[in-house]
C-alpha cells in the first residue's frame, strides 16, 4: 500500500498532519538491527541482520496556540495506549524508504513540553518533539 494521505496513526487515531505536525519536521525510518555484530582482527565487521527493522518516527508539533490543542493531541494518543504506564501503543507510520506503511508495537519516548507564555490564563507552548520507537516486544511467540 503506497501513501494514503496520512503520515502516522497511533492505534486508531490518525494524527492530523496540518494541525499537529510542523512542516518539514516528519522523519520516519526503520533501524537495521544486528545480532551480536563483531569486528575481526583485520577490521572487517561481521553482521547478522535480524528480520525486525525497528521503526522510529519523530516530528515536532507547531507552536501550540493554547493548552487546549496540546491536550487534544495527548488525550487522543493516550486513549490508544495498549500499556499506559509504558506509553506503549500500536504505531502505523509512512516510511519513505518503502513508500509504504509499517505497523509495530512501539512506545512514545519521554518528551518535554516547554511553555513560552501563560498570559491571560492561557498556556502557549513552543514546538514539542515527539518520538515513537518501534520494535517493542509484545509477548507471544
Amino acid at each position: 500500500m503506497a501513501y494514503s494521505g496520512w503520515l502516522i496513526k497511533v492505534g486508531n487515531y490518525i494524527i492530523p498532519a496540518g494541525k499537529f505536525i510542523k512542516a518539514e519536521s516528519y522523519s520516519a525510518y526503520v533501524n537495521m538491527q544486528d545480532l551480536d555484530p563483531w569486528t575481526d582482527a583485520d577490521g572487517y565487521i561481521h553482521r547478522e541482520a535480524v528480520e525486525l527493522k525497528a521503526e522510529k518516527v519523530e516530528f515536532e508539533t507547531p507552536a501550540m496556540l493554547t493548552n487546549v490543542l496540546f491536550t487534544e493531541l495527548m488525550r487522543n494518543i493516550q486513549a490508544n495506549y495498549t500499556v499506559p504506564r509504558a506509553r506503549q501503543l500500536i504505531l502505523t507510520a509512512y516510511i519513505p524508504e518503502y513508500d509504504d506503511y509499517v505497523t509495530q508495537t512501539a512506545y512514545l519516548a519521554d518528551f518535554t513540553p516547554q511553555i513560552y507564555s501563560s498570559a491571560g490564563g492561557i498556556i502557549r507552548y513552543n514546538p514539542v518533539r515527539l518520538s515513537f520507537i518501534g520494535g517493542v516486544y509484545h509477548g507471544g511467540s
